[in-house]
This record gives C-alpha cells, sequence and structure tokens, in this order.
C-alpha cells in the first residue's frame, strides 16, 4: 500500500515510526471509499481533506492541521480521533453525529456542523472561546 494510492499530497511528507506528517495539504481521494483511513498521520501543515467518502472512525487523522479540516459528508457518528488543534476551519456536518464529544480543543476558524449540534456544550465552548479570541 502507497500513500500515493490513497491520499494526493501538496508539498513533502516524511515517515517516522509509521506516522506520516506533510509540510502542506493532504487529501484523500474521492474515487477510494473507504471506512477507516489505511494511513496515519501526524501533523499536516497545510489543510486535511477526508471529506465525501464512508470514513465510519476517525482513526489516523492529524493530531494537528495548520490549515482547515475537512470530515464532512461520511458516515462518522463519533468526533473521537480528531485533530486537537485546527488552525483553519473545522467541517463535521453531513454525518450522523449525535454529539461534538472529542472535537479539537482549539479551531482558529469557523466550526461548521449540523444546526441541530448547536446546542451542544462543546459546540457552546468554542463559541465562548472564540469570543474571546476577538
Amino acid at each position: 500500500m502507497k500513500l500515493e494510492d490513497y491520499f494526493r499530497i501538496k508539498g513533502t511528507y516524511e515517515l517516522k515510526d509509521g506516522v506520516y506528517n506533510v509540510k502542506g495539504s493532504v487529501t484523500l481521494i474521492k474515487q477510494v471509499k473507504v471506512d477507516t483511513l489505511p494511513i496515519k498521520f501526524g501533523i499536516v501543515s497545510g489543510y486535511f481533506y477526508c471529506s465525501n467518502n464512508h470514513l465510519t472512525s476517525l482513526e489516523g487523522v492529524p493530531k494537528s492541521v495548520g490549515g482547515d479540516f475537512y470530515c464532512h459528508e461520511n458516515k462518522l457518528t463519533t468526533l473521537e480521533g480528531c485533530p486537537k488543534r485546527v488552525g483553519g476551519y473545522f467541517f463535521c456536518h453531513d454525518n450522523n453525529l449525535t454529539s461534538l464529544e472529542g472535537c479539537p480543543k482549539r479551531v482558529g476558524g469557523h466550526f461548521i456542523c449540523d444546526k441541530k449540534l448547536h446546542d451542544n456544550l462543546e459546540y457552546r465552548k468554542y463559541l465562548i472561546m472564540k469570543e474571546l479570541r476577538k
């Protein structure tokens, strides 16, 4: 299994201890429909796009994303395993989420989720932190 079979990388990457760190951006190739990521990522300095797929788990996504993180339009029921920090926007709408538990601790841009989750504690925490950063 090669990285390029599943992902398009804009930039450079290194493999260390079975984890890919990318100086640039990562896109899961849309033609490849997967339930879980076949490769693990550590830090991605740009965006990470794994939307419009069949993901049921975020296992393997980066721990930190410098740009936007896209995981919308999958089959996720939980955000467990998602990045702890997203420097840009965080998109998780159009999944099967009933809570935002496990969401990033810090989102630098907008947090885009289904409206039914706007009363969720994690979303309210995001709104408070966003206000405090102003």
